[in-house]
């Protein structure tokens, strides 16, 4: 996996935040953003998720289709 090094205030503010953290380039686009655990909104969807019927992909099988565009 490739990785970025932040600055020692970067990091700081990634440390000390609550909630997740928006990453943006000096243009102001967003480029990603750093997630903050799971809350108890996370942990209820995904049980309600786990709980239903829908189909559901790997990872693997996921990467696959996409790449099944790429062809197309």
């Amino acid at each position: 996996m490739r990785h970025i090094v932040v600055s020692d205030e970067q990091a700081k503010v990634i440390a000390e935040s609550t909630e997740g953290v928006e990453i943006r380039d000096s243009h102001g686009n967003r480029l990603g953003y750093v997630a903050y655990g799971f809350n108890n909104e996370d942990i209820a969807i995904a049980k309600q998720r786990l709980a239903s019927e829908e189909s559901r992909y790997t990872t693997q099988q996921v990467i696959e289709s996409l790449h099944s565009l790429d062809r197309q």
